[in-house]
């Protein structure tokens, strides 16, 4: 069910900056809904017009968050937190759309290990379920505005299938 990335990583320049910028805007508003948007978090999106994708995702405020699997395209991370929990992150995936690329957010708050029968295990539980709400918020709000998101990928893929199954006209879209 993956897009056909092959071994080598996706040519960046085909990324386009404007659409990372729209969803990092979207992102900010709905994860700091009384607008104090912490200073690092406005410094993280003050961002150079002119570089390249490539430069840009490559340095700070940006960081690699792994790879795509089974190939060696970096996955990009902007760490913009939300209100209760500073390290939730709006993740790149560079992908052969026409945005060059997929969104996700990260809620980065998968702990290992973690104690749950702890004191504050419940209170984590609290703050990881209202992570998991407000990650969903902020991808329905991208597909709402039209960005490229998982899920929006994932229907398209599903509704390929079921044309193609049916031999439905639409199968060769």
């Amino acid at each position: 069910m993956e897009a056909s990335l092959g071994s080598n990583p996706i040519d960046l320049s085909t990324l386009r900056l404007d659409v990372v910028r729209q969803a990092a805007e979207i992102y900010v508003k709905l994860a700091y809904p009384s607008g104090q948007v912490p200073e690092a978090v406005d410094r993280r999106m003050t961002w150079s017009s002119d570089a390249s994708p490539a430069e840009l995702l490559s340095k700070p405020p940006f960081e690699r968050a792994g790879r795509v699997p089974g190939t060696q395209t970096p996955i990009y991370a902007l760490r913009l937190g939300n209100a209760r929990y500073p390290h939730m992150k709006l993740q790149i995936q560079p992908w052969p759309n026409a945005s060059g690329l997929m969104l996700s957010v990260n809620t980065h708050d998968q702990v290992a290990g973690m104690d749950l029968l702890a004191s504050d295990g419940p209170a984590f539980k609290q703050l990881q379920s209202e992570n998991q709400h407000l990650k969903e918020v902020i991808e329905q709000a991208w597909e709402a505005a039209g960005l490229p998101t998982f899920l929006q990928y994932l229907r398209e893929y599903i509704e390929s299938r079921t044309d193609e199954s049916t031999g439905s006209p639409d199968a060769a879209s």
